[in-house]
């Protein structure tokens, strides 16, 4: 079993990883309902539902769960290599989609409905368009978070581990088939091949009490399927962040979706796409694919669903820009990166059991620091 001790938690919280390699293709869609003529997406898996499963195999919910990640390792070995989505300002270049470039802020008179004093313009000479679904691996990312990556043709971007298998299926009354009720669905699978094996990874800060030894497999992925859970038994780090912060300046990866909310003057709660920031800091600026719809259920033993629930949320790979002010930027910089790297930002100022501390500790909102300049 590996036990680790990051310097976010308390030393008496006990840490582990868990993978789950999914027996079948995996369905997970975005809760939105359709009818005929309509469409719906299948998602990729969200941290509700890694959450979930983890709490299935450990026989209750653990204090914290991030992820999930796909990871992918030699068969038969033990050091699992996990994959991140690609930073938003990571784009291809245009006309030759092999090589790649960043945005970098540019000062521009340009204005937007949401625009804020002080905010910048991202852009790069000849960028094109996002890319979608690409991912790097831990390695890549921890260079770029440390300001080193290197770019071109040489960026090490890779296609989506999860590979999309489409399927029509009917409907039926008795045994005739209802007229035009004919569907089209996607299911995912991870990659199957004779030298590598892929799985779902999900860190776990467990509780006090809580068992150690998971279930051997659970329900995971919709319709009854099922995921094998292994405890993972090789040390596995989050990408180091950089020791500096030149001016006080951070950047802020968002490696699960985030779903941060805040009440309006009138005392309603709204879900924003503004991340919980320390009040020395401002946001320079923002680097958002685009809101992306979230949804979650609990279901009960007695066949019931509880807690169910759909909300916006900013995509993973989404970027901030951020820098401190003060007296000593720097060190407050590296201060607040040094503390919340690894974790979901807002999760340690939310009220526990609030709507917004389980979204933190189910694993929304995970977050990696690292450094920006212009």
């Amino acid at each position: 079993m590996n036990h680790q001790h990051n310097s976010q938690q308390p030393q008496d919280q006990q840490v582990m990883w868990l993978a789950f390699s999914p027996r079948d293709a995996l369905h997970f869609r975005d809760g939105r309902s359709f009818e005929a003529g309509e469409s719906a997406r299948t998602l990729h898996p969200r941290p509700s539902t890694i959450a979930g499963a983890v709490g299935t195999a450990l026989g209750r919910e653990a204090g914290t769960v991030r992820g999930p990640l796909p990871a992918s390792r030699r068969k038969g070995g033990k050091d699992w290599r996990t994959y991140f989505p690609l930073p938003a300002d990571i784009v291809p270049v245009e006309k030759n989609p092999d090589r790649w470039t960043r945005l970098r802020p540019t000062p521009s008179s340009a204005t937007t409905d949401l625009h804020e004093p002080g905010m910048l313009w991202l852009s790069a000479p000849r960028a094109g368009a996002p890319a979608t679904d690409r991912w790097w691996s831990a390695r890549k990312l921890q260079d770029y978070l440390n300001g080193t990556v290197v770019l071109g043709e040489k960026a090490g971007v890779e296609h989506s581990p999860f590979v999309v298998e489409h399927r029509t299926g009917i409907a039926r009354d008795d045994r005739a088939v209802l007229d035009t009720h004919l569907y089209s669905s996607e299911f995912l699978r991870l990659p199957e091949s004779s030298g590598r094996e892929w799985a779902v990874l999900a860190q776990c800060v467990l509780t006090t009490g809580q068992r150690t030894a998971p279930a051997e497999a659970v329900r995971w992925g919709g319709e009854g399927r099922m995921a094998d859970v292994e405890v993972v038994s090789s040390p596995i780090e989050w990408p180091r962040p950089p020791d500096t912060f030149p001016d006080g300046r951070v950047l802020v990866y968002l490696a699960t979706p985030g779903i941060w909310r805040t009440r309006t003057p009138e005392g309603r709660w709204r879900t924003v796409w503004r991340p919980p920031l320390p009040a020395n800091a401002v946001l320079r600026a923002a680097v958002i694919p685009g809101a992306e719809p979230v949804a979650s259920a609990s279901p009960q033993p007695d066949g019931t669903v509880r807690e169910v629930w759909q909300r916006w949320a900013v995509p993973a790979g989404s970027v901030y820009l951020i820098e401190f002010g003060g007296d000593a930027p720097e060190a407050a910089a590296a201060e607040w990166a040094a503390r919340v790297h690894g974790t979901a930002l807002g999760a340690e100022s939310t009220e526990p059991g609030s709507a917004s501390h389980r979204l933190a500790t189910a694993g929304f909102g995970l977050i990696l620091t690292g450094r920006w300049n212009d």
